[in-house]
């Protein structure tokens, strides 16, 4: 049988094979709202149409309603979800898990596994919103912070005022610009980069030894990049890691960075 994670967001659906050692071997992205797109993916994937089971994280209801269908409609009945942090086995501090995405404590759970306790760390996530959380010395997860992220900012600013062009950067620009274009490039770049680096200050005060930092997230190698951080790693599939973990009883061995 498969065993299938996939983390269904705001903007992409991502899903990742399972080994039976209970690593994400395989993992694609598609758009989150094309079963077409889905359905030519999963073809690819599974010519023989074996068995699967599947675990899945969402933060979009109507998408998940529409996911679901499409899983129904190829007899693909083990399904198991995960919608908020209250049902993921991440420690927290969290005042009201059940309003916290399952993506975020997914996340965090990946990576304090990915290191050997006794040291504190930051995750952060570079998606439609930016998440930065936070994880005291004994692994529990102590909460986060959570702003807009490269592309929503630069559609907000596309949508609410009357003039601005629609740019999402793809590397980073010169700090300013002498027209509209580089200029706008300029300012959601940086400034999402500044809102990152000062999240990542004030959430590490207090914290020692330094704390280790994991970023993950389709903008996360361009905005890592600028923010120097000994020690750092992007790991794109953190939340399907996550999932495997939950949902398979993957329990990797502690791996010091």
């Amino acid at each position: 049988m498969l065993r299938i994670v996939a983390d269904l967001g705001n903007s992409r659906l991502k899903w990742g094979r399972v080994d039976r050692t209970g690593n994400v071997v395989e993992s694609l992205a598609l758009p989150n709202d094309d079963p077409e797109a889905w359905a030519g993916a999963w073809l690819r994937w599974n010519p023989a149409q074996r068995s699967s089971e599947w675990a899945i994280t969402t933060v979009n209801p109507p998408v998940a309603e529409q996911f679901a269908a499409f899983l129904a409609d190829r007899n693909i009945r083990e399904t198991t979800w995960y919608r908020s942090a209250a049902e993921v086995p991440t420690r927290h501090q969290l005042d009201a898990p059940e309003t916290a995405g399952a993506d975020r404590a997914l996340a965090v759970g990946a990576a304090v596994a990915m290191h050997p306790s006794g040291r504190p760390g930051l995750i952060v996530s570079c998606g439609t919103a930016i998440t930065v959380e936070r994880v005291g010395p004994d692994g529990v997860w102590q909460g986060g912070a959570i702003a807009p992220g490269l592309a929503l900012s630069s559609r907000a600013l596309h949508l609410l005022t009357a003039q601005l062009p629609l740019i999402i950067p793809c590397e980073a620009p010169p700090p300013w610009g002498r027209s509209t274009r580089p200029a706008l490039e300029a300012g959601l770049f940086w400034g999402v980069v500044g809102a990152i680096r000062e999240l990542l200050t004030r959430q590490a005060v207090g914290l020692t030894p330094t704390p280790w930092l994991v970023w993950t997230g389709g903008d996360a190698s361009i905005l890592a990049s600028p923010i120097a951080w000994e020690g750092a790693v992007v790991v794109p599939d953190l939340v399907l890691n996550g999932l495997a973990q939950v949902a398979f009883a993957w329990k990797p061995s502690p791996n010091p960075l």
